[in-house]
């Protein structure tokens, strides 16, 4: 996403996002939270939250969002990805988190949740909007906000992914936000029926919702 302007992208993994949060005066919490992930995430998962954060700022000049929320919520989205299974099930069963069978069948879906959980109760983060995206950022649902649809596809583009499919998905990108989700999800079912994992309910039904909803206004904003 951001190599279509390299001349502008950041010296280092996290610039982007943590400019922004100087700008909106929420310098101290970036700082803190990103302290916290760097203690909580192995080092590439670490840069993956970093680089995710970026994309889902540049993305939200691209579509319109909130950029300190995108920002906050981007580095955040995989807090509890390095929670084991059996604490991500806890978690779950502790705290009702749990809201589908394939969460069971596959207790790494949780971590967004747990990871929205953890960022309301113990990291200091009370918006709702950031929270979201982060709970949603991978299954997905119907009605989901727009900064959780840009956390949901920069979790999917940011520069470190590589596999096939993914160079459509980061032209859709700079385009048509819905039209990039409906690709990403159908690539999804796609890669879940051939590896026999379990689909979650959310991605079912945001897929449904995207198709029903198509044109509500989520495509690039006209250029000058």
């Amino acid at each position: 996403m951001r190599n279509t302007n390299e001349e502008q992208k950041p010296a280092r993994a996290g610039a982007g996002a943590e400019i922004v949060c100087q700008q909106a005066g929420e310098e101290a919490l970036w700082q803190s939270l990103k302290g916290r992930m760097a203690e909580n995430l192995n080092p590439k998962r670490f840069l993956h939250s970093l680089e995710v954060a970026d994309v889902s700022v540049d993305m939200g000049r691209v579509f319109g969002g909130d950029l300190p929320k995108l920002a906050i919520a981007g580095l955040l989205h995989d807090g509890a990805k390095d929670i084991g299974h059996q604490d991500l099930l806890r978690y779950g069963e502790a705290y009702a988190l749990i809201t589908d069978p394939a969460e069971r069948l596959n207790p790494s879906l949780l971590h967004g949740p747990v990871a929205a959980w953890l960022a309301c109760h113990e990291w200091g983060v009370e918006d709702p909007a950031i929270l979201e995206a982060i709970r949603l950022h991978t299954a997905g649902d119907a009605g989901m906000s727009k900064e959780a649809g840009i956390v949901f596809m920069a979790d999917l583009i940011e520069d470190g992914r590589n596999y096939e499919g993914v160079e459509t998905l980061r032209r859709l990108c700079r385009e048509d936000l819905q039209a990039a989700m409906i690709e990403a999800i159908e690539q999804t079912m796609v890669y879940l029926e051939h590896t026999k994992k379990p689909l979650h309910g959310g991605t079912v039904r945001c897929l449904a919702w995207l198709k029903k909803e198509r044109g509500m206004g989520w495509k690039a904003k006209s250029r000058p």
